[in-house]
């Protein structure tokens, strides 16, 4: 009889695990600071060195990002498959997301509850306010997951979250854009405005517009507005 040993975790690699269900699971949100290394070694009662250890795994995951004297903050709620990894043409890109996101605009409006309504109104209200760019892309992106999330089917908010992050490059030049950003809210507003009312075909067509504008944005320079 032919076995494979079974390899023992190290106390690391069980905290890194509970660490990324955490994130993924949104106890820790997003730009938020995760406890300090003292903190976090009383929680799970083993040493700094650990945790360190398990923070640094973490890290390259890509889940979050450390700064010397501020501590690790959540950088993304999923890590980056290597499925969406490398250059894709922008048709290809707008392909995907009109095939993914416009039904699951439509799935969200039938399952949302009044937590997710509440989380998108928040991101759009921070959308609106937010003047810098590269912020707003980060806000818009959560609008998006927020949205698979409404479906309350695990899968689609990280496979929405590991296109966003391929399309990273994309957005940032197109909220850079004189006028997209207050067309991108009233857009925004649209789909929102119609899962609240769970209204299905026209949170879909809501959605199917909005992807065809920023589509029209960053492949028609010409009749940007």
């Amino acid at each position: 009889m032919k076995v494979i040993p079974v390899a023992q975790r190290t106390a690391a690699e069980h905290v890194r695990s509970q660490l990324v269900e955490l994130i993924e699971s949104g106890e820790f949100a997003v730009g938020q600071r995760l406890p300090s290394e003292a903190e976090l070694s009383k929680s799970f009662a083993v040493s700094r060195s650990v945790i360190r250890e398990a923070l640094h795994s973490v890290n390259a995951l890509g889940l979050t990002r450390s700064y010397a004297g501020k501590g690790t903050f959540v950088d993304a709620q999923f890590a980056p498959s290597q499925l969406l990894t490398g250059k894709y043409l922008p048709r290809d890109l707008h392909e995907v997301r009109r095939t993914l996101e416009v039904p699951l605009a439509a799935l969200a409006a039938e399952r949302r509850s009044r937590t997710d309504l509440k989380t998108m109104t928040a991101l759009l209200v921070r959308f609106r306010e937010e003047q810098d760019p590269s912020i707003r892309v980060g806000i818009d992106a959560d609008f998006h997951v927020a949205i698979a999330t409404a479906t309350a089917n695990p899968l689609f908010p990280r496979l929405v979250s590991e296109l966003r992050s391929v399309l990273q490059e994309q957005a940032i030049a197109a909220a850079a854009v004189p006028g997209r950003a207050t067309q991108a809210a009233d857009e925004h507003d649209a789909i929102l405005a119609a899962i609240s009312k769970r209204d299905a075909t026209a949170a879909a067509d809501a959605m199917k517009l909005h992807l065809a504008a920023v589509e029209d944005t960053v492949t028609k320079p010409g009749r940007r507005k």
